[in-house]
């Protein structure tokens, strides 16, 4: 199989530690430019992958325009993601695009378009479909050991908001970010929902800021945080089941920790995730109380950039993120922040203007 030649579009920590991290390991692709506003990151990527200077570009158009790139890879901050994807779209050139897909419903809506109307694929980067643990949370939903699901609880804290010295970066900003945890952290919460087979029907949500003020990247001038520190969500799902998710990046002695449980008729389902990698899945039996303890076969073994490239190549399976799924999501991030804003419950369904226009 031909390889194909990426161009790397934003290459700080989400692309170093996350993206690269699957790229190392497979053959069947080969990273040929990088982009980065940043000269310094720029700079030292560029050695790190051997990149040739003329492949080094500041602009994005640049490396998107570049022959030698078939698809792009992007993992900006949130504000520009959209336009981004959008000019690649239109070049013809399939993308992956960091999670959220846009600041809003309106924007990622109209990508979704440019998307369908240009024919590439698009790949969203919803991580934790990718886990092999959470693949088997799915499996064994959809095998019916829960039966109806009642309740679902989603917990995801952690620390990363007390590193020391840790400034006002994008995620601290919402002009960039849009929000902080609720979308940093709760877009995967909520595609998770999505993921097994439920859809949000209405929900209420609080947020807040603890650490007001933090110095800017560039001169350490103290200036004042506008995205939430916490975010607090009661939902309920098109079934009828209540959903409860709990996000915070202020979790003292805890540097991360994620944890699904998952309450129905015939018993419960709890997945807890530890940052050092430490991750069990248990099953209750209801009438018994007997436990099962499950560890996923490694036909749930997956690689993030591998589906993306899989999807370049024509091959997407059950589990592939596209902009679809991260449209759907969009539309629930954006009923959190209307709610946490105006202090008030919100339908899913009056955040889904002109969606049925759209055919996947």
């Amino acid at each position: 199989m031909k390889k194909v030649k990426i161009g790397l579009i934003g290459v700080g920590g989400v692309m170093h530690y996350g993206h690269l991290v699957g790229y190392n390991v497979m053959d069947d692709m080969e990273i040929v430019a990088i982009c980065d506003i940043d000269e310094g990151k720029l700079a030292s990527v560029g050695e790190e992958l051997s990149i040739p200077e003329n492949r080094r570009f500041k602009s994005y158009k640049d490396l998107i325009d570049c022959e030698d790139v078939e698809a792009v890879d992007i993992a900006t901050w949130n504000s520009v993601h959209c336009e981004i994807a959008k000019y690649a779209a239109e070049k013809g050139k399939p993308f992956s695009i960091e999670k959220p897909v846009g600041m809003d419903r309106k924007e990622t809506l109209e990508l979704a378009e440019a998307t369908k109307k240009s024919g590439v694929p698009a790949f969203v980067c919803l991580s934790w479909r990718y886990r092999p643990y959470t693949r088997y949370v799915k499996y064994l939903i959809d095998s019916g050991i829960l039966g109806e699901v009642y309740h679902i609880y989603i917990r995801c804290i952690k620390d990363s908001g007390l590193w020391e010295g840790r400034k006002r970066e994008w995620r601290f900003d919402r002009r960039r970010g849009g929000s902080g945890v609720l979308g940093d952290l709760g877009s995967h919460m909520v595609d998770m929902v999505h993921f097994w087979g439920y859809e949000f029907d209405e929900l209420y949500a609080n947020t807040g800021i603890f650490i007001k003020e933090r110095p800017t990247e560039e001169t350490g001038e103290i200036v004042a945080v506008d995205t939430d520190d916490w975010c607090n969500v009661n939902a309920k799902l098109t079934t009828g089941a209540s959903c409860t998710i709990e996000l915070s990046r202020l979790a003292t002695t805890i540097s991360n920790l994620i944890s699904f449980e998952l309450y129905g008729e015939k018993g419960k389902l709890i997945y807890t995730y530890l940052g050092d990698n430490s991750q069990t899945i248990e099953f209750v039996d209801a009438k018994t109380g007997e436990k099962q303890m499950f560890t996923p076969p490694a036909e749930f073994n997956a690689i993030q950039s591998q589906s993306f490239v899989n999807l370049v190549n024509g091959v997407e399976d059950e589990y592939t993120a596209k902009i679809e799924h991260g449209l759907q999501c969009q539309y629930v991030l954006d009923a959190m922040i209307i709610s946490a804003d105006e202090n008030k419950p919100v339908k899913i369904a009056d955040m889904k203007n002109n969606i049925d226009t759209i055919k996947f």
